[in-house]
């Protein structure tokens, strides 16, 4: 026969067994020792839960902080562009965009300003097909 652990009453129970237990609000419970240790040792202290959630909370709002601040260096006309993540990967997110440079303002280049030598191209306007030719040939002197 097993034994319970705690009992609403015991009625029914031979008396040699009902000694065993004791009475607690109502309720009777086996009497033995070192259960509490067991029950205490398993279980973390709710004033140590409550220390660590409260630490978690900090760093998060920490993280959030580092993340609004990194988003005031994007320029206003990019700010919609950065993602809705967490704080941690916002952060991530947006320090691999400010290394390829992604917020810089580029200016688009003239078509030809990458064109060797810097002599504007000859007008042939009004010009005879003689001396067109004449302009594709290199003069020595």
């Amino acid at each position: 026969m097993t034994l319970q652990y705690q009992m609403d009453s015991l009625e029914g129970m031979d008396e040699a067994t009902a000694k065993l237990y004791i009475q607690r609000n109502g309720k009777y419970f086996l009497d033995v020792t070192g259960h509490e240790q067991t029950v205490d040792r398993d279980s973390i202290p709710r004033s140590r839960l409550n220390q660590e959630i409260e630490k978690r909370k900090s760093s998060e709002a920490a993280l959030k902080e580092v993340a609004d601040k990194l988003i005031e260096d994007v320029p206003e006309g990019k700010r919609s562009i950065v993602p809705d993540l967490p704080p941690a990967a916002k952060i991530a997110w947006l320090r691999d965009a400010f290394k390829m440079g992604f917020f810089e303002d580029r200016k688009a280049e003239a078509i030809d300003s990458k064109r060797p030598g810097e002599k504007p191209p000859t007008n042939f306007e009004g010009m005879s097909p003689q001396a067109i030719m004449a302009t594709g040939y290199k003069s020595t002197k």
